[in-house]
């Protein structure tokens, strides 16, 4: 026998693989002071969460301004808070709230262009940026709208993460400044959730911040396998009422036709006051009537005191209605 010993084959093997794959991959730069708190499963099952709120939350905007809204996912990024606040803009908009029985509070950002609008929407305006205020300039009732805007979304927000969790939100708080922000720390490990509103010709963005401290207790269910072990649940008769409720609060535009009738551009132009136009609509055949351009019902013409008014006869009926193009 020879005084050398003799190499494992196994220990050779184990060599050559290290070896070759240590020339194809190459070493990842990690930051032992911020490790990572969310996992790629982490991540994937909150950006599903996600999805189903930007549906949830454009319904919801959409009914608060009367218009469309589109909201939709764009980006999770994984950060300190501190770092988080030093990016953010001197006028913005800030909603903090608590998601019992979790402990901490999760914070929404939206951009201060589109709060403004909201806000103005809900006012009754055309929905145009506001002027800028702060803390010291803000009035009670465009507080309060800001505080009713942040509980809807964080509502939403709750709606979403039921199917992980069941989650009952605080009335929100909020601040106007990331330097008012009081009672997290700036070292908090977060993930950012950034989505993107498009709401008339303005677009933002709308940050969901959540800290990893308080998502921790509920960590082992955020995989794929248990999230969608959970169907979504249907819809709840409070969910059911509370839209019926805000469908119940949307204006509607009603007109009534009184007949149609066709001119030549010859006998548009010989008009003149106290002529008689004839309309191709029998005297006894009911009006129809119009909401939001669609026919809906037929109604007969009257009066009620000093004011004209019809009387609704029965639902829309195709026999009943005109043949003539041009409207009078």
């Amino acid at each position: 026998m020879s005084g050398k010993p003799s190499r494992s084959p196994v220990a050779a093997g184990s060599r050559a693989a290290r070896s070759a794959s240590g020339s194809s991959r190459r070493p990842v730069t990690y930051d032992f002071r911020r490790p990572d708190k969310f996992s790629k499963d982490h991540i994937r099952s909150i950006q599903s969460i996600h999805e189903t709120f930007d549906r949830y939350v454009s319904n919801h905007l959409s009914a608060q301004v009367r218009s469309a809204v589109h909201v939709e996912l764009v980006q999770l990024e994984q950060t300190t808070l501190g770092d988080y606040l030093d990016r953010l803009p001197a006028q913005t908009v800030l909603c903090l709230a608590e998601l019992e029985p979790l402990v901490g509070r999760v914070l929404l950002q939206i951009d201060f262009g589109i709060a403004s609008r909201i806000i103005d929407r809900m006012l009754g305006g055309a929905g145009e940026e506001r002027p800028s205020f702060t803390s010291s300039t803000v009035t009670e009732i465009e507080l309060l709208l800001l505080q009713d805007l942040g509980n809807g979304i964080f509502g939403e927000l709750v709606n979403a993460w039921e199917q992980v969790v069941k989650l009952q939100h605080s009335r929100c708080e909020v601040v106007l400044s990331a330097q008012q922000l009081q009672g997290m720390l700036p070292s908090e490990i977060v993930l950012l959730v950034r989505h993107e509103v498009r709401l008339f010709d303005a677009r933002g963005e709308l940050t969901v911040i959540l800290p990893a401290s308080t998502l921790e207790p509920i960590m082992p269910r955020l995989n794929a396998r248990v999230l969608f072990a959970n169907p979504r649940r249907t819809a709840s008769s409070e969910s059911i009422a509370d839209l019926a409720a805000q469908l119940q609060e949307v204006s509607l535009r009603l007109r009534v036709e009184i007949g149609r009738t066709a001119l030549t551009v010859a006998e548009l132009l010989e008009l003149d006051v106290g002529d008689i136009l004839l309309l191709q609509a029998p005297v006894d055949c009911p009006l129809p009537v119009f909401v939001e351009e669609e026919p809906c019902f037929l109604a007969f013409p009257g009066r009620r005191g000093r004011s004209f008014a019809v009387r609704i006869a029965g639902l829309y009926a195709d026999e009943c209605q005109s043949v003539p193009t041009t409207a009078v």
